[in-house]
């Protein structure tokens, strides 16, 4: 984990300096004219942080106010400590409790056009893409609408955080040590569970949809095991092929458990042995829209796993109910 970080870092010192050396060349901060460019003022402290680009817009300055429709950049602005700077929400956006007083806004594939408009933020936010039309006519308002993609891997869900303290902070000499103090308990994590599942396989639904290490949670399970059917680039296996491969673990989702899975696969040494994981809601959840918290999954997987060689659904559900509390 931490070689993952010190090369993504390595390699956005690098890709700062030549763009910076460009800009000096070209006397330019802009790279986009399409693109409305935020032209507040700047002052002398944050003149040593921006300009900074972040996807296709330029940030001369921090955002005054901002308004976000992805649940994980709403939970990541407040976790970086923005929280002061969010005046909108979507109606997903239901952590931390704190900014559930916020206005909803809609979500991004139903945006609230004429809420967001009489809210008027500086900077619109989302991960999912909003209709063009939308687009059109909040940037026309004078809001900026920015689209950070979700992370496709651990490494990206280090570049989010990075994407969103830039945002609100630009390119202070303190972001790596503020984002590896918050990335601590997950590396933690990772090195206490390297190899806890030996081969697995990732079920998402009954007709053996399962997740490829291209996708966030085949990426998060790889860091603590090996995924015996990463060869399969279609997201679908076969019972017969799963079979063959027999993998000393199977992950399920919390909609599942082993009687969905189909008959032939109870032979599996995983089900015989109990070698089931049943991911709990939060987990689940996590993987779907990660943040810092993901920590919570691989600790709860990590639990699950000392129960492996039982009939381990009872033992999930207790687990997830401490992991809970705990996170209390």
């Amino acid at each position: 984990m931490g070689v993952i970080i010190l090369n993504y870092y390595r390699n956005l010192h690098i890709a700062a300096a030549a763009l910076a050396v460009f800009m000096l060349l070209c006397g330019c901060t802009q790279i986009d004219e399409s693109v409305p460019v935020d032209a507040t003022a700047v002052t002398e402290e944050e003149e040593k942080n921006y300009p900074v680009t972040i996807g296709s817009l330029v940030f001369n300055s921090t955002p005054e106010n901002a308004a976000s429709l992805s649940p994980a950049v709403t939970e990541i602005a407040a976790e970086l400590g923005f929280s002061d700077k969010l005046i909108g929400r979507s109606s997903y956006c239901t952590y931390p409790e704190s900014i559930t007083s916020l206005d909803t806004l809609g979500s991004a594939a139903y945006p609230d056009v004429d809420a967001i408009i009489e809210k008027a933020p500086q900077l619109l936010i989302s991960q999912s893409p909003i209709a063009k039309k939308d687009i059109t006519a909040i940037e026309a308002s004078g809001t900026r609408v920015l689209i950070i993609p979700a992370p496709s891997s651990v490494s990206g869900l280090y570049e989010l955080y990075s994407d969103i303290y830039r945002v609100f902070n630009g390119a202070s000499a303190e972001e790596e040590s503020v984002l590896n103090s918050i990335f601590e308990p997950l590396e933690k994590e990772f090195e206490a569970d390297k190899d806890l599942l030996g081969s697995y396989v990732y079920i998402l639904s009954p007709d053996l949809a399962i997740a490829s290490d291209s996708t966030f949670a085949g990426d998060f399970f790889s860091h603590m095991g090996t995924n015996a059917a990463a060869d399969r680039t279609d997201n679908t296996i076969t019972a017969e092929e799963l079979a063959e491969l027999d993998p000393d673990c199977l992950i399920l989702p919390p909609s599942m458990d082993t009687d969905d899975l189909p008959e032939e696969l109870s032979d599996l040494s995983a089900v015989k042995s109990g070698n089931v994981i049943i991911l709990d809601d939060t987990s689940a959840e996590l993987l779907e829209r990660p943040t810092s918290r993901i920590y919570l999954a691989a600790q709860y997987v990590s639990e699950c796993a000392a129960h492996f060689g039982s009939e381990n659904t009872a033992e999930n559900e207790a687990v997830s109910e401490e992991i809970d509390n705990s996170e209390e």
